[in-house]
């Protein structure tokens, strides 16, 4: 019995460790945190004790992290005093479209084509942080953009393949922020978390009515992500843009490197 009890509170705080985790990486980089929570769920709770979950549990798992710690982020960096609160709705509508039909389609597809996706996915940012944009001014912010009408689909996009994985996808939106479509830093990183609150809650609402059930040890990720995040989030502008890049890109090449693996493995 005692054994048992030890064995049930060495799980929760691995679960809420990792959620601390999670949420304190959004907070800092704007990237979700789903992008370290979804391999953490895979790959280090089994070595916890923890039950193995399917992929698809654990993208559910990982889209409500985003989803509170996201909302956490947004109150904290106001990205809404950058951009124009009408774009920022736009490109919010876009992506909860876009993830409430990939949260609706996840479920028919298999552990393998989640990784798969997940890692193609990882690749691409990858290689888009590895080419350094030219960093501009708030100033050139609020101004009317030629861009402006593609930043859209490009949102939806972003947005669906998130809802499949449940990674959030702002490993995605800061450096097509940034380089594509050539957003100041810190404004990509507030940005990127305000799309994702909505995308984010419209795929696990999709994925619960999927699943029906709720994986266990949720909610101890849940509150973990939501202290992590706040207290991530207070450290962004000490970072600058350059350190930001730079620990997005480590986490990705590592992430990449253990997707592999088990893919390689079977």
């Amino acid at each position: 019995m005692m054994a048992a009890l030890v064995h049930d509170i060495v799980l929760g705080f691995g679960y809420g460790g990792m959620g601390l985790l999670a949420g304190f990486l959004s907070g800092l980089l704007g990237i979700g945190g789903g992008v370290v929570l979804l391999p953490a769920v895979l790959f280090v709770l089994p070595l916890l004790g923890g039950n193995p979950l399917s992929p698809f549990f654990a993208t559910e798992i990982s889209m409500i992290q985003v989803s509170f710690s996201s909302l956490v982020g947004i109150l904290m960096h106001r990205p809404s005093a950058h951009v124009p609160l009408r774009r920022i709705i736009f490109w919010a509508g876009s992506a909860l479209v876009g993830g409430a039909i990939g949260g609706i389609l996840s479920y028919r597809f298999s552990g393998q084509s989640i990784l798969g996706l997940f890692l193609a996915e990882t690749v691409i940012a990858l290689m888009l942080l590895m080419i350094r944009p030219v960093e501009r001014q708030h100033r050139n912010v609020s101004k009317k953009r030629r861009s402006e009408w593609l930043e859209y689909p490009v949102m939806a996009g972003i947005g669906f393949t998130s809802g499949i994985l449940g990674v959030g996808g702002g490993f995605l939106f800061y450096p097509v922020l940034t380089l594509f479509f050539g957003y100041p830093s810190l404004v990509a990183v507030g940005s990127s978390l305000a799309v994702m609150f909505p995308m984010a809650a419209a795929a696990s609402i999709m994925k619960f009515r999927a699943s029906g059930v709720l994986p266990p040890h949720t909610w101890e990720i849940v509150l973990g992500a939501l202290a992590g995040s706040r207290f991530g989030a207070r450290f962004t502008k000490q970072l600058g843009s350059g350190k930001i890049r730079f620990l997005q890109g480590v986490l990705l090449a590592v992430t990449i490197a253990r997707v592999s693996w088990t893919l390689y493995k079977g």
